[in-house]
This record gives structure tokens, sequence and C-alpha cells, in this order.
């Protein structure tokens, strides 16, 4: 333990990985889990741009579900210990960098600044014809979409 307290205190630079089980605490469903499915349909089935292209109506209601779901949760110990752990290292001159497979945005809400998210955001959309990316924290995000998920 100390060898680690040592190498952490000399980095400059510490990148920290997460994914679905640290929201899995703050009740968000884990991706591929027992709370992957969403009305039958396998979450991991939804979210391709396959399905999007076969179905749109049906991938917006599944994308509107999550979001719901997710602005209705709180970050967590484990966010918001990763957010001060960055505060600090920044605090002293380092670089914290968190890495994650959730979209759920919790690790900012926590306070976390250097966020990146490798599978995109629920908050981020997309256009599919010009490519214009446009972050919306709103919810509907559009009228279709009151009332159902």
């Amino acid at each position: 333990m100390n060898s680690f307290r040592k190498a952490l205190k000399d980095a400059k630079n510490v990148l920290i990985l997460t994914g679905a089980g640290v929201s899995a605490e703050s009740g968000v469903p884990t991706f591929r889990g027992s709370g992957g499915l969403w009305r039958n349909y396998q979450a991991q089935n939804l979210a391709t741009p396959q399905a999007f292209s076969a179905n749109p109506s049906l991938v917006w209601e599944f994308y509107h579900y999550r979001r719901e779901l997710v602005l209705k949760v709180e970050p967590n110990q484990a966010h918001k210990a990763i957010a001060e752990f960055e505060q600090r290292m920044r605090n002293h001159g380092n670089i914290v960098t968190i890495l994650t497979q959730n979209i759920d945005g919790l690790h900012q809400r926590a306070g976390s600044a250097n966020v990146i998210e490798l599978h995109g955001s629920l908050y981020k959309t997309r256009c599919t014809k010009c490519k214009e990316v446009v972050e919306d924290r709103s919810s509907p995000i559009c009228p279709a979409l009151e009332g159902k998920g």
C-alpha cells in the first residue's frame, strides 16, 4: 500500500476507469445485466445505428426512458469520492482523467470536471444529416416523447 501511495503522490497524470458498476449503486440498471431488458428488447440491440435506421421512434423512446431514469437518481459515494480525489489532485497541480463507459453524466453531476465518455452521453444528440452535436438536458427532448418510455 505504501508503494501505491508513493506512486500516486509522484504521478502527474492519473487515469480512473469506470463502468456500469459505479452507477448501479445509484439505481441505474446495468446495460448487460438483468436491467438490460426494456419492453422485452435487449438494450444492447437498441443502442446501434442499425436499430435507429430500422425503427427511430423505438430507439428515441428507449433513450428517453433512460434519460428520465437517470434524471431521477443522484451520484453515489463512489462518484463523489472520485470527484473529491480529482479536485485534491488538481489542487496539487496533477491531472486526473475519468474514462467511463457510462453515458449517465453522474460523474459530472458529482463534480468531476475531466470526464471522457467512451460511449457518448444521454444528453448529447447528433444530427444524422449534418452531424452537428447538441447538448440538451431537458426532458422530454421533444414533445413527441412526452409520457413515453
